[in-house]
């Protein structure tokens, strides 16, 4: 059996499952230690089991009579454990359910770290009231990061097979330019490659990289909020920059007041760091290529942050499908126009508000007049129908958007066989393209007909291509950037 190849990232634990020790609460503002274990599984949350000396409550069901009553729960912000092997879990979110002498353990994310090289690490008093801990810098690895860095870490090599190589000869020089380093006044993050050299094997010669991502914070803050505003953005705009769904592949924090990292498991981890490589590079090409560009990932990251707390509706709508899997068109179409009219209407509201204005003055003087000159029951007829609210057009929007870009893609939704069969259908009015993608919406929103599958997705790719385009637009990306979204070979 081959030796598997070790990795400039590594875990410190592999997903498994440990014999640990629980400090659970109890009521006494003390804690009982419970022997049991920790599952750790990529992708999932954290869970584990306890057994033995469990602290139950007893209910008192009648005067005298007192018996238990199951299962029972015990619900805190953070759950302390000592692992078998000498290091420590801390469980964050976690939910004690308890069945007798047995119980399972689940929580939102577990940080772990390894022992002490003298003694065991030291694990903060438990209580039902203890504080989680405060994160003060991140580290974690994202596919793709090293295209978006746009940098690779090899600056030139050398063989004796080629032009000027020396005989037996074979080198690496380490380009020590691939690291990107931007500041706010909130955080640092850097953006460079972790290497490996296996070089005093007599049998093999082998120099490996693992791009790294690293938020360092001024002021500590929750874990929540670390990876609410800086992991989980970058993923999404590696994503969007990409067109593909990007995984995060490991994530170890620092935490205040604590030494060492600590690994993270919990869902959306896949546990699986990975070395960078030409062909993963060519397979995840990046319109967003940080150094190159001279673009700041923290500026874009800090963004996508500002925009999401405050519901921009590309940001909202298109952000929530990016890791989407098996979606049928149909859905991805709906939410994708919904994305691209919603940011029309963020960017026109000043415009819209003005013709909003004028249309309730028309409207009212409309009423007024139909008042004077219509029977009453035909007047109520008008009022209840008659819309004070000024209807927009999505086509309008639709044309707007697609314009917009520094690539006009109009002619490739114009080829499509739905848009085409759409506009032949139509018997009443000759439709634009954008008309027929507004009768497909409406069609599909209100159920008055569905589209074949391959039809729908091949509209879907190119709608695709549009948000992707305004989504690093908006985030503040040049045209040179944007423009790349549109490059296919």
């Amino acid at each position: 059996m081959s030796e598997k190849r070790k990795l400039p990232l590594s875990l410190m634990y592999e997903p498994d499952t440990y014999l640990c020790s629980w400090l659970i609460p109890d009521d006494a503002d003390g804690y009982v230690e419970v022997p049991g274990n920790l599952v750790l599984r990529p992708l999932l949350q954290p869970m584990g089991r306890v057994y033995g000396n469990v602290p139950l409550k007893q209910t008192e069901h009648f005067p005298g009579v007192v018996g238990m009553d199951f299962p029972q729960f015990i619900n805190v912000s953070v759950l302390y454990g000592r692992l078998d092997n000498g290091g420590t879990v801390t469980l964050l979110d976690a939910r004690i359910e308890l069945w007798d002498r047995v119980g399972r353990v689940t929580g939102a994310a577990a940080l772990l770290n390894k022992a002490a090289f003298f003694g065991f690490p030291e694990v903060p008093a438990p209580g039902r009231d203890a504080d989680p801990p405060l994160v003060t810098s991140a580290t974690f690895q994202i596919t793709a990061l090293d295209s978006a860095l746009g940098v690779s870490p090899i600056k030139n090599v050398s063989n004796p097979h080629a032009p000027g190589g020396e005989e037996g000869r074979w080198a690496a020089t380490v380009n020590e330019s691939a690291v990107g380093k931007w500041s706010t006044d909130d955080a640092q993050l850097t953006v460079s490659y972790h290497q490996l050299m296996r070089a005093l094997d007599p049998f093999e010669f082998n120099l490996a990289f693992s791009p790294v991502a690293k938020v360092t914070l001024t002021q500590p803050k929750s874990f929540e909020n670390v990876v609410d505003q800086y992991v989980e953005p970058l993923r999404k705009i590696l994503s969007i920059a990409t067109g593909k769904s990007q995984e995060l592949s490991y994530l170890h924090v620092e935490l205040e007041g604590r030494e060492g990292k600590y690994q993270v498991v919990g869902s959306g981890i896949t546990q699986d760091p990975f070395a960078s490589s030409t062909a993963a590079a060519r397979a995840h090409k990046s319109a967003v290529r940080a150094l190159p560009d001279d673009l700041s990932l923290l500026e874009l990251v800090m963004r996508w942050s500002q925009y999401a707390a405050a519901h921009h509706p590309l940001v909202e709508t298109y952000g929530t499908m990016l890791h989407a899997r098996d979606q049928h068109p149909r859905s991805r179409f709906l939410l994708l126009i919904q994305a691209l009219e919603g940011l029309y209407g963020y960017e026109n509201k000043a415009t819209a508000a003005e013709r909003q204005i004028k249309h309730t003055a028309s409207y009212e003087e409309a009423l007024a007049r139909a008042k004077e000159d219509l029977d009453a029951k035909t007047f109520q007829f008008v009022k209840k129908y008659l819309s004070k609210k000024r209807p927009e057009s999505l086509d309008k929007a639709l044309d707007a958007l697609v314009m917009g870009l520094p690539v006009n893609v109009m002619d490739r939704l114009s080829a499509t066989e739905l848009v085409k069969e759409v506009q032949a259908a139509s018997t009443t009015v000759s439709l634009t393209t954008a008309g027929a993608l507004r009768t497909v919406r409406n069609d599909l929103a209100h159920g008055n007909r569905g589209y074949d599958f391959y039809l729908l997705q091949k509209v879907v790719e190119i709608l695709e291509f549009i948000v992707r385009g305004h989504a690093l637009r908006i985030l503040g990306c040049p045209e040179v950037v944007v423009s790349r979204v549109f490059l296919t070979d």
